[in-house]
Parts: structure tokens; sequence; C-alpha cells
């Protein structure tokens, strides 16, 4: 099975030694080990094993995960070394050449990018408009037929950060149960909701051949850790995922799990902060916008830690992130690299420092000559 390109992890890979401020990350500002653990606590980390742990995961973790949700025991889930080796390892064990594939686009590249190289058929759910991304589920409905395996979506969605209701996230799994499809959800920025949006129930809540999929990385700031997992009713799917992985990573770092673990008492307080901080930024965003109107447009985002901004300058989006780049240090993700429109840029919410990248960029787009426009 022969990997596309991808194009977003290139960019950040190109990029990873040129930039001071980074307003393109869609995770959390990074948490340090002495925000997780106490004095005591990190004395006792010093003494913690460092043998072979659970195959499926610390216990403690996994109850920990599966009391997120409404429906879960701890056997329903499944610790992984971040949420991009569940992601591969679900559509591995699940898919073969010839399925039918129903996928959100646009989409984090790896849920799209291994069904198709696996030889699946691609049947895109696109939105309404390609630049504010409204998802009608009417069509996503009408797209799926007996011979539908899967369904895959993302919300919030990356990197929109638009919604749909429960009652459309309910007509999703009843057209799934009608045809006795699986379902992916990617719910990575579930938790970052908005002050008016409602939170959407965990789609393996739903159904019990919904798998969920999340981790500490985008939400809770710990990226580093590599702590993702598979959240289902589903036996079979997650016997499949366990057995496919002895064959790859076998079980999860042990000390990043108790670290996750541990982070994971304090969520409550992590996520409450961590959303405040993105609504700040997202004021301050809507009102440099709103300064530079001829060259920046925002779409606001309903949930998730990052925004949509269509810039109105002749480059293409690539080249003004890289002239950005150059000349000011500071990074930002064109919209080429997400699969999305040309014209938008993606911009995270969700971290310090935000105001001094922002003046770089005003810096930046003053500096921009009117033959440029």
């Amino acid at each position: 099975m022969e990997l596309p390109a991808f194009p977003l992890v290139q960019w950040f890979a190109a990029a990873e030694d040129r930039f001071d401020i980074s307003l393109s990350h869609s995770d959390c500002e990074p948490l340090s080990v002495s925000d997780i653990l106490s004095d005591a606590e990190q004395k006792a980390f010093a003494d913690f094993p460092l043998g072979y742990g659970s195959f499926a995961g610390l216990e403690e973790l996994r109850q920990s995960v599966a009391d997120q949700y409404t429906s879960l025991k701890q056997d329903d889930v499944l610790i992984f070394g971040g949420a991009s080796e569940a992601i591969y390892t679900f559509m591995r064990t699940n898919l073969n050449t010839g399925d039918e594939v129903v996928i959100q686009a646009p989409i984090f590249n790896s849920l799209k990018a291994t069904a198709q190289a696996i030889g699946c058929r691609i049947i895109e759910w696109r939105p309404t408009n390609e630049i504010t991304h409204e998802f009608d589920v009417s069509s996503l409905i009408d797209l799926c037929n007996e011979q539908t395996k899967l369904i895959v979506f993302n919300f919030p969605h990356n990197p929109s950060g638009q919604m749909i209701s429960e009652n459309e996230l309910k007509a999703i799994v009843e057209t799934a149960q009608r045809y006795d499809a699986l379902i992916f959800s990617d719910e990575q920025f579930r938790m970052l909701e908005q002050p008016g949006t409602p939170l959407l129930p965990a789609a393996c809540d739903l159904y019990d051949k919904a798998v969920s999929v999340t981790g500490v990385s985008k939400t809770l700031g710990l990226g580093g850790l590599r702590i993702g997992w598979l959240a289902t009713r589903n036996r079979i799917v997650l016997k499949h995922a366990q057995e496919y992985r002895y064959y790859t990573t076998e079980m999860t770092n042990t000390p990043c799990q108790m670290l996750a673990t541990q982070a994971m008492k304090h969520r409550v307080e992590i996520l409450s902060r961590n959303r405040k901080r993105i609504v700040q930024n997202l004021k301050q965003l809507q009102s440099f916008c709103l300064r530079h109107e001829n060259h920046l447009e925002l779409h606001p985002p309903q949930a998730g830690s990052m925004a949509a901004v269509e810039q109105k300058t002749s480059f293409p989006s690539r080249e003004f992130c890289q002239r950005l780049l150059d000349k000011q240090r500071v990074l930002l993700v064109p919209g080429e690299v997400m699969g999305i429109s040309d014209r938008l840029l993606r911009i995270g919410l969700g971290r310090n420092g935000f105001k001094h990248g922002l003046n770089r960029l005003e810096t930046f787009l003053h500096s921009i000559s009117s033959e440029d426009l």
C-alpha cells in the first residue's frame, strides 16, 4: 500500500526552525510536566517503572477516558500513540479494496488518504459553501446506500470550526443503522465549543457501530505525549485494532500514559482555561480582521481551537504564508495544504502570544505594496 504525500505535515516540517510565533497550530497552549504533577507527584514519577505495560493501555487512563462518555466502560477504550495511530489502525483493520466510504471533505488528511491507499471507493460529502463550510446533512444521507461500508466525519470541523446540530448527528446515525454501516467520528476538538454552541454527543454513545477518536493533544495541550484513543462499544473493532497493533507498536508509552492520566484528573480546569483563551483570541482576531477588511475576512467558528480566514490579496495562500514566514517569522497554514480553498488561511486560537502574532501580521500587511494587491 502506497500512501500519498501529507501536505499539512510537510508544511510544518519545512517551517520547523524558521518561525518565532505560530498563528497556525490547532492545539491549545502546551502544558509542562510541572503543570500536570505536583512536587510530590514529580518525585514519585522518578520511581515510575519503565517496563512493559498493558496492551490496551493503563487501566486508570482508560477509565478516565470512559468517564467522558455516557455509555462506555473501561474495556471500550483502546489507547494509542496519538490519534494518528488510532486512525491508521482503524482504517487498516476495517476497510478493504473496493469498500465504499462516504467521507466529509475537507477533512484531516489521513482520514481520507489512508482509505484511498487501501483502494476504497471514496464518496465525498462536500460543504454547500467552500468558504464558510456549512454542511448539509441531508446531502450526506443521499450519498449513502446499501453499499456504504463506512461514514467518516469531523465535528467540530477542522479547519473551519463549523458544527452540526444534535438532531443532524442523530440523522447520520440513523442512516448508518439503516445500512448497517460503521461510523468513524473524529472528535479531536470536542469540548472546545464557543459560548452558546451546544456540546454534541459523542458518536460512540449513540450507536454500537460508531467509533470516536480523540486524544490529549488538541484540547489539553499535550501533543508531545502522543496519547490518543479509540472509543467504541464494538468488540470486533477493538479486537481487530489490538491484534493489528501486535505487529506495530504493541502498546503505548507507559510514562506518557501516566502523565496523561494525571492531566485527565484536571481536565475540567484545563478545558475551562483553554476555552477562555480561545474566546479571548477570537475576539482579538475579529477586531483585527475588521481593521484590515480589505485584506482579511473572518468566518467565525462555532467550536474548536481554530478559525478560517479569507485573505483577499493577489497572492495564493501558500505564497501569502511563505512571505509572512520569510519576513516576519510567523507561521500560518495556507488553505492549499488543508485541501480547502486557496483563498483561506487556518489560524490557531488556542495558544498564548496571539496578540504578538497579530502585531507581526499587521506589520506584514502594511508592508504589502499597492502593486501587490
